[in-house]
C-alpha cells in the first residue's frame, strides 16, 4: 500500500508539473498562460519629454495643450489646445507662452522665461483669447480658411465663416450655418453645444456670455455664477 501511495504522489506531480506534461491516463495537459497585470493607478507614458506636449498617435505631430484644474470647466480641466507643430520644441514653446498669458512669470515652464521677453511686450496689449488665438494660427496645424474659434472655418466657396458641431444625433456634423464674422460663427456654436452638451461643454465664450439666452432656472444660475 505504501508504495502504490508513493506512485500515486508521483503521478500527481507529473500531471501538475510547469509547462507541458502528461497525465495519468496519457492526455497532455498545457498549462494555460496568465495575463500580464499592472497597477491600475500606475501613471501613462509619456509621448513627450516637455510639459503640455503630447503627440498625437495617427499624425505623429506634436499637439500644445493647456491644462487647468481652476478652470471654469471641471469635466476636462483644460484651457484647450494650442495649435499642432512638426516638432516638439515649437509645442513646448507654445505651451510656454499660452502658460505665461494665463499665470503669469512664476509659472513652471519647458524653458527659462528669459527666452521670451520679446513676446511678453507682445502680449500686454491682447487679451488671453486674442493671443491664444494666434498662437493657434500661428502653428502648423491651422491652415488658410481655419478660424482660431473651436467649430467655425472659412467656407472656400462665399468667404463667410461657418459654424458646424460634430456628433449630434449620430451625425458626423450638424451644419449650423454661415455668417460674416467668426465671432457670430462662434457664438452659434456655443450654442448649439450648450443645447446638446450642457452647460459643461467646451465653449469658445465664456458661460455668463449666454445668460439672457439661456433664461437658466436658479440652480444653473447658480452654477454658472461660480465658473465667472
Amino acid at each position: 500500500m505504501a508504495k502504490l501511495s508513493q506512485a500515486n504522489q508521483r503521478n500527481n506531480a507529473e500531471s501538475t508539473s510547469i509547462g507541458t506534461g502528461t497525465t495519468g491516463n496519457g492526455v497532455t495537459k498545457v498549462k494555460k498562460r496568465t495575463r500580464r497585470s499592472f497597477p491600475r493607478d500606475s501613471p501613462p507614458k509619456r509621448s513627450s519629454i516637455y510639459r503640455g506636449v503630447t503627440r498625437h498617435r495617427w499624425t505623429g505631430r506634436y499637439e500644445a495643450h493647456l491644462w487647468d484644474k481652476n478652470c471654469w470647466n471641471e469635466s476636462q480641466n483644460k484651457k484647450g489646445r494650442q495649435g499642432a507643430y512638426d516638432d516638439e520644441e515649437s509645442a513646448a514653446h507654445a505651451y510656454d507662452l499660452a502658460a505665461l498669458k494665463y499665470w503669469g512669470q512664476d509659472t513652471i515652464l519647458n524653458f527659462p522665461v528669459s527666452t521670451y521677453q520679446t513676446e511678453l511686450k507682445e502680449m500686454e496689449n491682447q487679451s488671453r483669447e486674442e493671443y491664444i488665438g494666434s498662437l493657434r494660427m500661428k502653428s502648423s496645424g491651422f491652415s488658410l480658411g481655419v478660424s482660431k474659434y473651436r467649430g467655425v472655418a472659412r467656407h472656400h466657396h462665399n468667404g463667410r465663416w461657418e459654424a458646424r458641431i460634430g456628433r449630434v444625433f449620430g451625425n458626423k456634423y450638424l451644419y449650423l450655418g454661415t455668417y460674416a464674422t467668426q465671432e457670430e460663427a462662434a457664438t452659434a456654436y456655443d450654442k448649439a453645444a450648450i443645447e446638446y452638451r450642457g452647460l459643461n461643454v467646451v465653449t469658445n465664450f465664456h458661460l455668463s456670455r449666454y445668460i439672457k439666452w439661456l433664461k437658466p432656472n436658479q440652480t444653473e444660475l447658480n452654477l454658472i455664477r461660480t465658473r465667472i
